[in-house]
């Protein structure tokens, strides 16, 4: 099962080659210290909101409708061409913490528990 630390370094990863591999990387959010930064944040976010005290803790944060809304944001994101900086570091901001709160909710998809359809809000 997937821990903190686990989440973190996951989250740092994917952010990065999410920052890596971006063809639109023109914005301090790309940077090789701040991608890895803010993903390992937003790998561990889905546990601060709703923290892992007991087997039951996934609720609407860790839940299949926040993953199909969060990939489609992040998809839209990456599709988006803005011209002007602080919309480019808007949407490498987007992209890499979107990417990292996504691996959470995959990696925890993966456990024997899953993730809740919808959960409490």
């Amino acid at each position: 099962m997937p821990n903190a630390n686990t989440h973190m370094l996951v989250g740092a990863g994917v952010s990065m080659t999410a920052a890596l591999l971006d063809e639109n990387k023109h914005s301090v959010s790309h940077h090789i210290a701040i991608a890895p930064a803010v993903g390992a944040l937003m790998g561990k976010l889905p546990d601060i909101l709703e923290p892992a005290f007991h087997p039951n803790h996934r609720q609407f944060f860790h839940g299949v409708t926040v993953l199909t809304m969060l990939t489609t944001g992040v998809v839209k994101a990456y599709r988006w061409s803005p011209e002007e900086s602080s919309e480019k570091f808007i949407r490498g901001l987007m992209l890499i913490a979107g990417v990292a709160y996504l691996s959470h909710l995959i990696c925890d998809a993966s456990t024997p528990k899953g993730l809740p359809l919808l959960g409490k809000l």
